[in-house]
Order: structure tokens, then sequence, then C-alpha cells
């Protein structure tokens, strides 16, 4: 995504996995992608995790980063949209992030802490005992 131009990212859990997604000709990237006018951060997270996966996501809450936010959330289903877009290789489940990503393992890593932290609060003041995987 090129400096200046708004972007948004999901980080979707099913148990304690996140969905990746690998477009083709790039490395292991979180589902996302730059918003459409009008669009806010958080409906544009959603769209483009819906397109690259094929699933559903349930936003928990909003993280930000330079240049745009991450949405966090559960995956509602995992087929529940239809298949991903052309454009991604494979849609994948990770415990830990992989070797081969697409932008820089230091805001990942960042991200993945704070994501699993507010998935847990969420768990928390819904009274959920482990989530459910779909």
């Amino acid at each position: 995504m090129s400096a200046g131009e708004p972007f948004a990212y999901a980080i979707a859990f099913s148990g304690d996995e996140f969905v990746m997604v690998r477009h083709r000709g790039r490395a292991w990237e979180m589902p996302g992608g730059r918003l459409e006018p009008g669009e806010t951060h958080e409906q544009a997270a959603v769209r483009e995790f819906s397109e690259e996966t094929g699933m559903a996501l349930e936003s928990v809450g909003v993280l930000e980063v330079e240049g745009g936010k991450v949405v966090v959330g559960l995956v509602h289903s995992r087929c529940c949209c239809g298949k991903p877009s052309e454009e991604i290789a494979e849609v994948r489940m990770f415990r830990e992030l992989p070797g081969e990503l697409s932008f820089p393992l230091v805001e990942y890593q960042e991200m993945l802490v704070q994501a699993r932290k507010m998935v847990e609060s969420f768990k928390l003041a819904k009274n959920i005992v482990g989530l459910p995987r779909h």
C-alpha cells in the first residue's frame, strides 16, 4: 500500500489461530487494503477480509497503526461469503507468524499481541469460555 493512502487490515481469530492470506506474487499478510470513497476503516477491513478470505468478520475492536487502522475480530464463519478473490493464492490459519511476510515483522508482532489481549478482554466481558472453532 502506498504511503499516505488510508488503509485497514484485519486480525481475525478462530480459537487460538488467526487468518492470513498470501496474494499471488507476494508473501503472507493480514487481509486488508485501501479504503474506498466514503468507507470507514472498519467497513474497509470487513469488506477486504470477506473478499480476500471468503469468510465473515465480527469486529471486536480497532487498533491504530501509522497510516491506518487494524480491525480485530472473530472469524464469524469459514464459508458463508463465498470463495476468496482470484488475487489470493492461499488462505491459512496460523498460531504464530510465518517466516515469509509481505510487511514488517515488528508491526505484525506488536499488533498481534495487542489483538490477542483485545480478544481476551472481549471474551471475558461476554463471559465466553474459549471460542468455538468454526
